[in-house]
């Protein structure tokens, strides 16, 4: 059994999966929207700037936190960033479902972990989730 040829075919299942086809797809709408472009720019931007410095070990002030879930507040209004979201939120839900899946195979799970249950893909239901605000 060749790896690689099983990864390639891995990656095209996942290429043609309605999770990938579906952010894809949110992606090029977001493109289409110059104010949605901007606006996700700016908001992708601040967000890493706010990593860089919690990856520096410098805190995150509350302030900075609130400036950024203001922003999150803001940006979620727009239809075509909100749908973006909500198709990453489901295709990251595809990647763990896959991660998982290798992980237990390959024994890499933690020990306390030991549900033999099938995994589930949650879809959200149009909920946002706002960084620091627990849902």
């Amino acid at each position: 059994m060749d790896v690689q040829k099983k990864a390639q075919e891995l990656a095209a299942a996942i290429a043609n999966s309605k999770e990938y086809t579906r952010m894809m797809s949110a992606r090029q709408e977001v493109n289409k929207h110059q104010a949605a472009k901007v606006m996700l720019r700016d908001f992708q931007e601040k967000q890493l700037q706010l990593q860089k410095q919690q990856m520096s070990g410098e805190q995150i002030t509350p302030d900075q936190e609130e400036q950024l879930q203001s922003l999150f507040g803001v940006i979620s209004v727009n239809p075509y960033i909100r749908e973006l979201f909500e198709a990453e939120f489901a295709f990251s839900g595809l990647m763990m479902q896959v991660n998982d899946a290798l992980a237990a195979v390959l024994d890499l799970k933690e020990e306390d972990d030991e549900t033999e249950e099938e995994p589930k893909i949650e879809i959200p239901k149009k909920k946002i989730l706002i960084p620091g605000q627990d849902g």
